[in-house]
């Protein structure tokens, strides 16, 4: 089963975050004690993955609303959460439960109580309901929260490491660091069982402290060989895996062993060999990040959903890039939702992953995926800071670097240009000065145009801009061209370019916003909706908002649950390969210009 949306209500923070859509990988972002966490939580405890972890508290509850809560006469719904079945899934509920129709998806709620309900798009029959019921909750995905990760040390002396696994309670030590050190020995190839075994007489051999007949000498140089072969495959192999993933210099990993302390051996690209914990803090957490979730992910955890609080904050912000790579690398094994307040977490091409956390001015938290929404509080326009640096990250790197920035007025046409520019570049479609100078989309408010193209231009060479040929554009285009854009009239570009089209949404196939996008235009317009394949899309929508009225942000939610699609289904879309034709003619004539 998989995570597609969530919503909380009345767990700490919230009142009702409202739905909450996910994908592969999600991103929660937010400033501090926006509610992120609390968010994050209230997910982890629907089913958390391991049992000692599945309690409700009275400090779950809403503060302003504890009595009225509790005074109620049930506990209320603090999670629900919406799973699309997977083939794997169906098959099973059908070998399990003869007669019950076919269903996609299901919604799970679980009460402060501690209760679960489900709810099925299909009529389940009473008699079999609560023994389908448990199934459901049986084979949903758990959830596993992470706020803290235990860094590696330099130097591990194993006997006191070894009593430490054995023993509860301990203090010297925290939890998190023993499993990062217990997956580390894992990673190498060692066991407890065999530390139980070696350790001792390898410990003290070393100090020299036994005499040794020919036997136990025998015996010892056999124990010393097999751990110096399983510390060097073991470097090997980190300093291999490592570089994929860290990219602020190629480093190689060494272990050595003295009989009881493990210590472990950096050297960087210019060949200076140091301790681990004599290097920046932030590779000691990646490396200790990449240990524990490499590892546990591969091994332990099958159909769950990771939970990561405020991952990579010691990173440099380059590395935080490299780290939302390698999420997107465990994300092919288990879903991840992840929170943040760096906009290096942010990247401008993923943006419709991202969800914004913010407060009300009750106090209370809200979540939002309308990344240009309006509050009259503050914290909204504040929680928004890292998406819009985000974005000008990307601005900066126009000036900076060798790239072609392209002018938009919304935020979906940059979600539909950077989904056309990384499938094109993905089969190979791109021309050279795409690859030479790539394009950077840059989202603006129609009154901040003119001064942004004047800040972006480049020795008098005006940024491309790319507007939609609807009727509402025309006096954009017009004023544009009669006056900054006056000697540069081909820089002002729209959809045409590509064939007899209005806006970037002509230029995906149309049975892909049926399949993405229908429940939601169809809760809007009504079950008798239909769209005209002959006819621009958006015309059609904006003529039927005199009968409906239409969301402002609907065609950004469009966006994003068509760039979420694709990237999903890519593989399988037939006709994402003719429609990718367009894309590449577009791109060709703006960058050939």
């Amino acid at each position: 089963m998989k995570l597609t949306k969530f919503r909380v209500q009345n767990f700490r923070s919230f009142v009702d975050s409202g739905w909450v859509d996910c994908d592969d990988v999600t991103a929660i972002a937010g400033v501090n004690e926006a509610g992120k966490s609390n968010l994050l939580r209230a997910l982890w405890k629907l089913k958390p993955a391991f049992r000692a972890d599945n309690k409700i508290s009275k400090n779950d509850v809403p503060i302003d609303r504890f009595d009225k809560i509790m005074d109620a006469d049930g506990l209320p719904i603090f999670i629900t959460a919406e799973f699309k079945l997977r083939p794997y899934d169906k098959e099973l509920i059908r070998k399990k439960f003869d007669g019950v129709l076919a269903f996609d998806k299901v919604i799970v709620s679980r009460y402060l109580s501690g209760n679960y309900s489900v709810e099925y798009p299909v009529k389940i029959n009473d008699n079999i309901k609560a023994k389908l019921d448990d199934f459901i909750i049986k084979i949903m995905p758990g959830f596993i929260y992470y706020s803290n990760y235990g860094n590696l040390d330099s130097n591990i002396y194993l006997p006191q490491m070894l009593a430490k696994f054995n023993k509860a309670g301990i203090n010297t030590i925290s939890k998190s660091k023993r499993r990062t050190v217990k997956l580390l020995l894992m990673y190498i190839g060692i066991t407890p069982e065999m530390l139980i075994c070696d350790s001792p007489i390898l410990e003290q051999a070393s100090k020299k402290q036994l005499k040794l007949t020919a036997e136990q000498l025998e015996q010892l140089t056999t124990k010393q060989e097999r751990y110096k072969k399983l510390f060097k495959e073991a470097g090997e192999r980190l300093t291999r895996e490592f570089n994929q993933w860290w990219r602020q210099g190629k480093y190689k990993f060494e272990f050595a062993f003295d009989g009881g302390n493990l210590t472990i051996f950096v050297t960087d690209q210019e060949g200076i060999r140091a301790p681990l914990d004599e290097r920046s803090v932030g590779m000691q957490w990646f490396l200790s990040f990449f240990l524990v979730f490499t590892l546990e992910s591969q091994l332990f955890y099958t159909n769950t959903v990771m939970l990561l609080d405020e991952s990579g904050a010691t990173l440099h912000g380059l590395a935080q890039q490299d780290l939302v790579t390698f999420f997107d690398e465990l994300a092919k094994t288990n879903q991840i939702v992840y929170s943040t307040h760096s906009s290096f977490m942010l990247p401008a091409e993923k943006l419709n992953r991202t969800r914004v956390v913010y407060k009300d001015s009750k106090g209370h938290s809200l979540v939002s995926s309308d990344l240009s929404f309006k509050s009259k509080s503050n914290s909204s326009f504040n929680a928004l800071i890292p998406v819009s640096t985000s974005v000008n990250m990307q601005v900066s790197q126009a000036i900076l670097k060798d790239c072609t920035p392209i002018i938009v007025l919304s935020e979906a046409d940059v979600l539909y240009l950077n989904m056309f520019k990384s499938y094109l570049t993905e089969i190979n479609a791109v021309n050279q000065e795409m690859i030479k100078n790539p394009p950077v989309f840059i989202n603006v408010a129609k009154d901040s145009l003119e001064g942004t193209a004047q800040i972006i231009s480049n020795n008098g060479k005006l940024p491309y801009v790319l507007i939609d040929e609807t009727e509402n554009m025309q006096d954009v285009i017009k004023s544009l061209k009669n006056d900054l854009y006056q000697q540069q009239n081909d820089k002002v570009v729209t959809p045409k370019l590509a064939g007899n089209y209005q806006t970037l949404e002509d230029l995906i196939p149309y049975e892909y916003f049926a399949e993405s996008c229908g429940n939601y235009l169809v809760d809007i317009f009504g079950q008798e909706f239909a769209v005209r394949t002959t006819l621009p899309f958006i015309q059609q929508l904006e003529a039927s908002k005199r009968q409906k009225e239409l969301p402002e942000d609907y065609r950004l939610v469009m966006a994003q649950k068509i760039c979420t699609y694709v990237e999903e289904n890519k593989k399988k879309l037939k006709t994402l390969k003719t429609a990718s034709k367009l894309w590449e003619t577009l791109f060709n004539k703006i960058m050939k210009i």
